[in-house]
């Protein structure tokens, strides 16, 4: 075999090696960042009553004009965010995001069901219901989701992590992977 072949198959060789040694990359990440923020967050202050009632009101109706005013007492900065779509670590990334979300809607509201407290966490189970327009007509999404909560001293959420099947949500009404959702789920 000529030097230049060798030489063409050792560095493919290495590539393939290279490509095949790393981790993969994906899904895998959420989890690393949810067990990576769950052991860096501030271990989280004990929370009372009223403290857990204004962070339901402000999602209950979530309202794009009140937002601005109350992200700032209600959220710290910096933050671990996750609602499953997004990961978020600003508490000005939050609010735009927040923002977009509730002017993307017609309306979302959450009814919370049960509230847990274990230590300095607090879960929230609940359902969501999101009005929103898609190809002329306005669609219902109801859900149901747990939030992973950690407040500061001062009250704001410094730990937010949602646990919730979004293609149960949105994804279904969605033209092309509405169908498919639906389709996998009944095919199980």
């Amino acid at each position: 075999m000529n030097a230049p072949m060798t030489l063409s198959l050792s560095l493919l060789l290495t590539l393939l090696l290279t490509a095949c040694s790393s981790a993969p990359k994906g899904p895998y990440g959420y989890t690393d960042r949810y067990q990576q923020a769950l052991t860096s967050a501030p271990s989280g202050h004990p929370v009372d009553s009223a403290t857990i009632d204004r962070f339901i009101a402000f999602f209950n109706p979530l309202d794009a004009s009140t937002i601005p005013a109350q992200i700032d007492t209600l959220y710290a900065d910096p933050l671990y965010f996750n609602d499953t779509l997004v990961t978020l670590t600003e508490r000005d990334q939050l609010a735009e995001h927040l923002q977009a979300t509730a002017e993307g809607l017609n309306s979302m509201s959450l009814t919370v069901n049960h509230i847990i407290k274990d230590g300095s966490d607090v879960y929230l189970r609940w359902v969501m219901e999101a009005r929103f327009s898609l190809l002329g007509s306005e669609r219902l999404s109801r859900t149901i989701g747990i939030s992973q909560l950690r407040f500061n001293a001062q009250g704001q959420v410094v730990f937010q992590q949602d646990f919730w099947d979004s293609s149960q949500g949105v994804d279904q009404h969605l033209p092309v992977i509405g169908p498919m959702t639906r389709w996998l789920r009944e095919h199980d």
